[in-house]
């Protein structure tokens, strides 16, 4: 390929990919807490806690961590989660970077939330692990469409409802699957996940909200994005965001004795 052509082979590549402002920013309605009160002091601890935890989950892409707020009846949780395709350093990074965002960009709400394309964070004050949340939102599409729509949507449909069963299959410590799958001209890259503490029934229910989603607003354009606290679903044509060859996952730790027979929802 003469060097003309690839030239603008690339610029359109890099143009049919999503251009959002990250992070997208949700600083909660349920109110304040004071400055240097020991609610700030509690979240402040959590959210250092991402650079120095040992966590297995932290392995697996997950972050979760909970305390009591000292001279109150309450109990502060935080979460996080990244992309199923980073590596526990990348994650660490990233979800490192939003816990010093979200500090700054939500300095006194009670509870917040923020994405950015590869990981997620989330405080609050009222526990919502095992909770399928789908607000606040954040859906947004390239604005080019694709060549033939009609089989795209349905080769986009096949795909991600294939990615839906299998993430939503996986275990306590990760619900995640990515693939692509051929339209004709275009390929299509896909990736769904799920919070790894909703059942197999809950990340079905929060990932068939996001496949009609994403079908009703971006199913002929060349790219889209649904995320909500509890899932998320990104795919882009002719393009392969996410690295299909991560590194090998530790070993789930063994069930406790009695427990052999169970299946992990």
């Amino acid at each position: 390929m003469d060097p003309a052509s690839l030239l603008l082979l690339l610029l359109l590549m890099f143009a049919s990919t999503i251009n959002a402002q990250f992070p997208v920013t949700h600083c909660g309605s349920t109110g304040n807490f004071a400055a240097n009160s020991t609610y700030q002091t509690t979240l402040t601890t959590l959210l250092s806690s991402i650079s120095t935890t040992n966590s297995l989950s932290l392995s697996y892409g997950f972050f979760n961590a909970s305390a009591a707020i000292s001279g109150a009846s309450q109990t502060l949780y935080v979460f996080g989660l990244c992309r199923g395709d980073l590596t526990a350093v990348s994650c660490r990074t990233c979800l490192n970077v939003l816990a010093s965002d979200i500090r700054r960009l939500c300095p006194l709400q009670k509870e917040a939330f923020l994405y950015t394309d590869n990981c997620v964070i989330r405080y609050s004050d009222t526990s919502f692990l095992g909770v399928v949340a789908t607000e606040p939102s954040y859906v947004v599409r390239t604005s080019y469409e694709v060549s033939s729509p009609d089989t795209y949507d349905a080769v986009l449909r096949k795909l991600l409802n294939a990615l839906w069963a299998e993430a939503a299959g996986g275990g306590s410590l990760r619900k995640y699957a990515s693939g692509n799958e051929s339209a004709g001209p275009d390929m299509i890259y896909a990736l769904v996940q799920c919070t790894p503490d909703l059942t197999k029934q809950q990340c079905s229910d929060c990932l068939m909200i996001g496949v009609q989603t994403i079908r009703d607003c971006c199913a002929k354009y060349t790219g889209g994005r649904f995320m909500v606290p509890s899932c998320l679903i990104l795919y882009e044509t002719n393009y392969q965001f996410f690295d299909p060859v991560s590194q090998p996952l530790p070993p789930p730790p063994s069930p406790p004795p009695g427990m052999l027979g169970l299946v992990q929802s």
